[in-house]
């Protein structure tokens, strides 16, 4: 069945159409299903450290690099109240204490907080101007 240019010049246009409303909206579930997993993996991974010190009875003291290169956080912004010299995430034996802080990844309007408390609680939330669903916020 021929078809004219002028069905294939509507069929064209409807289409541009459908694609300029989904891709926006595909990319912005793409980024909260990112930073979702982000959190969960920041999560396991400082539990991990902490399980760690409390199985070898011995405190332990987290290098700020290398949760970096554990999270892989390429194109996310890394900042914490940390400090490898003066202040370091550590993790203290047998009780599952902790140094409180927080440590915190942006990207865009994403942002996500990791909070270490000193009773060894660690939690994660959202603290970005863009809700992330099944996060909590920071508020």
């Amino acid at each position: 069945m021929p078809s004219s240019l002028l069905e294939w010049s509507v069929c064209s246009l409807l289409s541009l159409l459908l694609l300029s409303a989904g891709v926006p909206a595909m990319q912005h579930s793409t980024a909260q299903l990112e930073a979702r997993a982000l959190g969960l993996r920041g999560l396991s991974l400082l539990q991990a450290y902490q399980a760690r010190a409390q199985a070898q009875q011995r405190h332990i003291e987290i290098p700020l690099a290398a949760i970096k290169h554990a999270l892989k956080t390429d194109g996310w912004q890394f900042t914490s109240n940390f400090n490898d010299h003066s202040r370091p995430l550590t993790f203290y034996a047998p009780q599952g204490y902790a140094r409180a802080g927080h440590l915190s990844m942006h990207k865009g309007k994403f942002e996500l907080r990791w909070i270490v408390s000193a009773i060894g609680r660690i939690r994660y939330c959202s603290a970005g101007d863009v809700e992330i669903m099944g996060i909590t916020s920071c508020v």
